[in-house]
């Protein structure tokens, strides 16, 4: 991840990786015997750190309100703990369109990323927390791209701690009362 962050899929270099990993070739070769595959182990990592629950309370949110609050908590900790995670998915997503094993990579993150806000907003729209005229494709669409452009935003040169806080929000603000209202 480290070496995608900095270097670009371009810079991308088994024997740094292997160095930087404290392993030999041999082995990293064993584990990833591609660069796909190295790609592939990045994704997953970069899943695994997704699917991480940050800052929840002992007991699951109450509402999926609660929750889309605590998926842009989230956004907000990791851009603050990993803001190379962010750099590394939109090396991701740009690499992707023009390779299509990437493509293929990325999709399947979106992919499981899809799933998951789709399941929040269509809990809220059972609880009552969201209005009943959703459409939760074009909502989670809208979601995703809302949440990759601050990400985007966030780790494009020198940005305030305060200011990016502030987008993020000003942005969860938004949202929650967009799937909330129905004057919208």
């Amino acid at each position: 991840m480290e070496q995608i962050a900095t270097k670009g899929f371009e810079g991308l270099r088994f024997q740094e990786v292997a160095k930087q990993a404290g392993i030999n070739n041999a082995t990293l070769y064993y584990h990833f015997p591609t660069k796909e595959a190295l790609i592939q182990g990045v994704v997953s990592h970069l899943i695994g750190e997704l699917k991480k629950t940050r800052g929840l309370p002992k007991d699951a949110p109450a509402t999926a309100r609660e929750e889309l609050r605590l998926e842009f908590e989230d956004v907000r900790e990791l851009l603050r703990t990993q803001p190379k995670l962010f750099v590394v998915l939109t090396e991701l997503s740009l690499r992707g369109l023009r390779d299509p094993v990437i493509d293929k990579i990325g999709k399947s993150r979106d992919d499981f990323w899809r799933i998951h806000l789709s399941s929040v907003i269509r809990r809220g729209v059972e609880q009552g927390v969201f209005r009943q005229n959703i459409n939760v494709e074009a909502t989670v669409t809208a979601l995703m791209a809302q949440i990759k452009g601050i990400g985007y935003h966030a780790t494009l040169g020198k940005r305030k701690r305060g200011e990016v806080d502030q987008a993020i929000a000003e942005i969860a603000r938004q949202v929650e009362h967009w799937l909330a209202c129905e004057s919208i």
